[in-house]
């Protein structure tokens, strides 16, 4: 029997065939419709408030979402005043079998679309989803690096920092609906009580098997059970004693990332991490600036970059919008083929002199003249 979305989907095809797939775009988007032949659109179905600066967006998606893993992230785009704006935002939410997806959004001061969403975005609004992404998962495509839930029940650590309890909660879920196959500790760091996301539903899951930490900034705000100050080993060995057998997973800033790394170093057993603010950039003050220009293939444009600039910025800077998501290199959104050129990786200072290969606009650099396929 064929759902009403298969349904709607073969009419969507049919009239685009007769109609032209931009006029019957272009009236669906006007009515507010999901259905499309090409792109992955999902309506805003419900918005929790989470705390003063945080809402949690229930989405549903149309037939074109291919789903994803617990602990993945996924690009989101909205249109502010007329202008389409991505953000990459992790799941909050394990998958389940009504296909309904929450997306847990923090305002931070600078951001255009987390703004948006917490003070604007109103339900019934759509929006449009890239493909989920991100290998900060249960599943075991490496066996010696990841659980094994099926064979023993291994210790695992969860640590959090801000937003990045976004991810953990989507783990938890997924785990909680395994019946949790694993012992698993979150410690979970935010500068107030306020500012905990999920904090009564992360009460409420305890149990043998789950122990919730939580740990504040300020030491006059810690309740009972509370923990103060930022990550320090003294802490990891209170909470989790010895790590050489568990799982760390971790989400933070990249402040508290690097932080983590060097308390931690290669003591657990594995260690799965994401940050959500961009890796910096190596920038060499004392390098020479220099111009190169780079041959837009597609668009048929040449213009000029400098070597101490990301492309996508430089191209942005000119009026030139490429499709783009993160901004820290992991999506590939922005990802285009080189033809020809030679470009510097501005986090690890690598250069590629290939040409025809994958370049991801956002991490690179030009350093001599190049063409790219846009």
């Amino acid at each position: 029997m064929r759902t009403n979305s298969q349904l709607s989907s073969k009419v969507v095809r049919g009239l685009s065939k007769i109609l032209g797939q931009e006029f019957v775009t272009f009236w669906l988007e006007q009515a507010g419709s999901t259905h499309s032949t090409d792109r992955c659109l999902a309506q805003v179905v419900r918005i929790d408030r989470e705390t003063a600066d945080a809402v949690s967006l229930w989405l549903r998606p149309n037939a074109l979402f291919a789903g994803f893993e617990a602990g993945q992230h996924v690009n989101l785009s909205v249109t502010i005043d007329g202008v389409v704006h991505t953000r990459s935002y992790s799941f909050s939410n394990a998958p389940t079998e009504g296909g309904l997806l929450r997306l847990t959004i923090k305002q931070t001061p600078t951001g255009l679309v987390s703004r948006y969403a917490v003070n604007q975005l109103e339900v019934g609004t759509v929006v449009e989803l890239g493909d989920a992404f991100g290998e900060m998962t249960l599943a075991v495509t490496q066996p010696n690096l990841q659980p094994n839930l099926t064979e023993q029940r291994p210790t695992m650590l969860l640590l959090a920092a801000g937003s990045g309890i976004t991810p953990m909660i989507s783990l938890i879920e997924q785990l909680e609906a395994r019946g949790w196959p694993a012992d698993v500790t979150l410690m979970s760091w935010a500068r107030n009580p306020e500012d905990v996301l999920f904090d009564s539903t992360l009460k409420a899951k305890t149990n043998e098997h789950f122990r919730y930490v939580r740990l504040l900034e300020s030491s006059a705000n810690v309740a009972e059970g509370d923990l103060a100050g930022r990550p320090s080993a003294e802490q990891f060995a209170a909470v989790a004693g010895s790590l050489d057998n568990t799982d760390v997973y971790a989400c933070g800033p990249d402040g508290f990332m690097t932080a983590l790394r060097g308390i931690l170093g290669d003591t657990p057993k594995s260690f799965h991490a994401e940050s959500f603010t961009p890796m910096a950039l190596n920038v060499d003050e004392n390098a020479e600036v220099k111009t190169f220009t780079v041959t837009l293939s597609k668009s048929n444009r040449i213009v000029e970059v400098s070597n101490n600039k990301p492309l996508l910025k430089a191209l942005q800077e000119q009026g030139i919008n490429p499709p783009h998501g993160c901004g820290m290199g992991i999506c590939n959104t922005c990802s285009c083929e080189k033809l020809t050129g030679t470009t510097q990786n501005m986090q690890n200072k690598s250069v590629c002199g290939t040409n025809n290969t994958a370049l991801r606009l956002c991490i690179n650099a030009a350093q001599g003249p190049v063409s790219l396929d846009l």
